[in-house]
Parts: C-alpha cells; sequence; structure tokens
C-alpha cells in the first residue's frame, strides 16, 4: 500500500487515541473527586464523648444457696417416740421436751415438726419490761426441788406366758419421779437379755415390752424374737446400768 493511501488511516487512530485518552483523564478527574468530597472531622467534643453510651457487661445471676443455720428439725413418721428420735440425733429427751414445749413424752402426732437442739437448748432472749416505779413485784413462793420424789420400778405383769403374739412384760413405775431405763437389762433363766435404750418410765405409768417384733412407741417395746420364752414358774429379773438387780419376778 502506498503511502498516501496510509493517511487516512493514521489520522483515524489519531482521533480515536485521543478521544480515548481525554474519556481517560475525564473519568479519572470525576472519579477523584467523588472519593475526596468525604471530610473526616478531626475533633472530637467532651461533650460527644458524655453522649456515647459504654455498654456495661452483665452479670449472671448465682444459683447458690444461702448457709443453712439453725437446728435440723424431725418430722415425726409412724412408729416414732421421743426415745427414738433422741437415740437418732444423740440428744437426750428432755431437751426435746424443753426445745419443743412438750409437757407429756408419750404425745407426739404424725406429722409434728420437732425442733432437735443438738447443739443445746436455745436460750430465748428475755424482753425487757418496763415496771412501774409503785408496782409492786409479787413475793416468790418456795417450790419443791425436780427430781426430788422417788422413782419405784415393778414388774407387775407377765401377760399370756407361752403365746408369742401377746407375750409381753409389764413394767410399771409406782413412784412419783421418772426414771430412765437406758442401758437397763431385763433377763430370763435362759439366757435371752433384752437391752433398754433411752427410754424413761415416767411416774405412775406402765411400759411393756413384747416378746415379738413390731413398731416401738412411747408405751410399748418390741423384743423381735420368733418364739415365746416366759413359761410358768420362770424368774423375770430387771437389772439396772450397773448391773445390780432392781426387781425380780415370778411367772404365774
Amino acid at each position: 500500500m502506498s503511502a498516501r493511501k496510509m493517511i487516512p488511516f493514521l489520522l483515524l487512530n489519531v482521533v480515536v487515541s485521543t478521544v480515548v485518552v481525554l474519556a481517560i483523564l475525564y473519568w479519572w478527574d470525576n472519579r477523584d473527586g467523588s472519593e475526596t468530597a468525604v471530610s473526616i472531622p478531626t475533633t472530637i467534643t467532651p461533650a460527644a464523648l458524655q453522649n456515647t453510651a459504654v455498654p456495661q457487661p452483665e452479670i449472671a445471676p448465682t444459683n447458690t444457696p444461702e448457709p443453712d443455720s439453725g437446728p435440723p428439725i424431725h418430722i415425726v413418721q409412724a412408729g416414732d417416740t421421743l426415745g427414738t428420735i433422741s437415740q437418732l440425733y444423740d440428744v437426750t429427751v428432755d431437751d426435746i421436751m424443753a426445745e419443743n414445749g412438750l409437757t407429756n413424752p408419750n404425745i407426739i402426732s404424725v406429722g409434728q415438726q420437732l425442733v432437735i437442739p443438738v447443739g443445746g437448748i436455745s436460750t430465748p432472749v428475755p424482753e425487757d419490761t418496763a415496771v412501774p416505779e409503785e408496782a409492786s413485784l409479787p413475793t416468790p413462793i418456795a417450790t419443791e426441788p425436780v427430781g426430788s420424789g422417788e422413782a419405784v420400778v415393778e414388774i407387775t405383769a407377765v401377760i399370756a406366758p407361752d403365746q408369742l403374739a401377746d407375750e409381753a412384760v409389764l413394767l410399771t413405775n409406782s413412784g412419783d419421779a421418772p426414771i430412765a431405763l437406758q442401758n437397763w437389762t431385763l433377763l430370763d433363766e435362759d439366757g435371752h437379755e433384752y437391752d433398754f435404750g433411752q427410754v424413761t418410765l415416767f411416774a405412775g405409768s406402765d411400759l411393756r415390752l413384747n416378746t415379738t417384733s413390731g413398731p416401738n412407741n412411747p408405751t410399748a417395746l418390741f423384743w423381735g424374737l420368733s418364739e415365746a420364752i416366759w413359761t410358768s414358774g420362770e424368774t423375770v429379773t430387771l437389772q439396772d446400768s450397773t448391773g445390780a438387780v432392781r426387781v425380780t419376778y415370778e411367772v404365774p
């Protein structure tokens, strides 16, 4: 191709290149302007900081129970007696009665809640009572010391000898003071022994010791033997905690 024929193509190439360059420059100028149009503040005022809420971390609640304090509470079940309850907690019957205001050791009911003074009987704080200046206080009256009476334990009967279902030894306190039978022993002539636990025989009351099995209660205890042991002419012996013989009884 001759040089004369190439001139139009060269001119067209120059025009196209010029248009492309101008278009790129125009696009570049518009791009820089859009990106630099955003202004960034350089100063932060204290008011802006004060109005900014800072989230606080949440404290998860705990389910840690409060430490338990105070003496245990015993709910009376069927077959419970103050004697068995006192053995369970190693607390005397007298302390349980005093703590709960009981007057009769043979009367407790199923479902009754008893405070067990394992650390000793609680002492209530006396309330201050204002006494008028002109008031006269009563004259103290002398009272008989507690436990000044005498306990008299007797074997008053052997019920239904040689009949396991009904056979029993009946103990009676015919005195005027209670007596604790703990570590006392009832014996027959064939080597059978019954050791009493923490049981109190109160004045004027009876205590029945059954040969067979059953639930103990304040007026009846159960030996738990599988056969009758008492026969006519046999001697029943009751020993105290020192081993001394307190009473004997011959079965009729």
